[in-house]
């Protein structure tokens, strides 16, 4: 059976992968702050679903589970879990990430989350994914972070996180090629989530259905790109 973990799993596109995942008949171990109803139910289905409480912003957590689950394979890591900042991009999130309002405790706060955590997540469980069949790590980022892509400006701490995390999947890539796993970057698009908002332009099952897709057919060729949900390839 295969094995997929995946952060940020209690609500939107975490909670539509471990769904799915579940659907497809692998093994799903569901990582959050705090279990959703929706996610409890969804365990209470699939006896092949554990929910496991994790902050990817507490490191010591971070390495209990991986100890915890030590000596187990994980074919797919996926960093999901991810904040916009202390508002949400439909919650006026833009606005307040504007030049000259810049929090910057929120800010590391953003980059805690976003970046380190897709970067201890991968060092603590490395091995684990390189003792399964898959061999991949992905991470979840956004066009948003894309400098060949920004004509708009603002949007600093989220921009800038997630530039950063491009970075660290196309180092990241490199890096572990030579244990055979696959690491990449994700564009899942603009999707109706708490995040996105209800007038983003893609349902979060269009955006998981693409995204899997994109991840099951994953080669090393595409390692060091930024892979996009409907196949497509996005400048950095």
């Amino acid at each position: 059976m295969q094995t997929v973990l995946i952060t940020g799993a209690n609500r939107g596109l975490g909670l539509v992968f471990a769904r799915r995942y579940a659907e497809a008949g692998w093994r799903v171990i569901a990582c959050c702050r705090s279990a959703s109803a929706e996610l409890n139910e969804l365990a209470g289905q699939f006896g092949t679903l554990q929910i496991e409480p994790l902050d990817v912003a507490d490191h010591a957590a971070i390495d209990a589970l991986a100890q915890k689950l030590a000596g187990e394979a994980i074919d797919v890591l996926l960093n999901n879990a991810g904040i916009y900042g202390k508002l949400s991009f439909a919650d006026g999130g833009v606005e307040d990430q504007a030049f000259g309002n810049s929090d910057y405790a929120d800010w590391q706060h953003v980059l805690r989350v976003n970046l380190f955590g897709p970067m201890k997540m991968a060092e603590a469980f490395v091995d684990h994914v390189a003792r399964s069949e898959q061999k991949k790590i992905i991470t979840l980022s956004s066009m948003l972070g894309s400098m060949g892509l920004n004509t708009g400006g603002g949007m600093y701490a989220y921009r800038t996180s997630k530039a950063a995390v491009n970075m660290l999947m196309h180092s990241m890539g490199h890096d572990l090629a030579a244990r055979g796993i696959l690491a990449i970057a994700m564009h899942p698009g603009w999707a109706r989530t708490d995040m996105g908002g209800a007038a983003a332009e893609i349902d979060p099952e269009e955006s998981v259905s693409g995204m899997m897709q994109v991840i099951a057919g994953l080669t090393a060729a595409q390692v060091g790109q930024l892979n996009a949900y409907d196949g497509s390839v996005l400048p950095y």
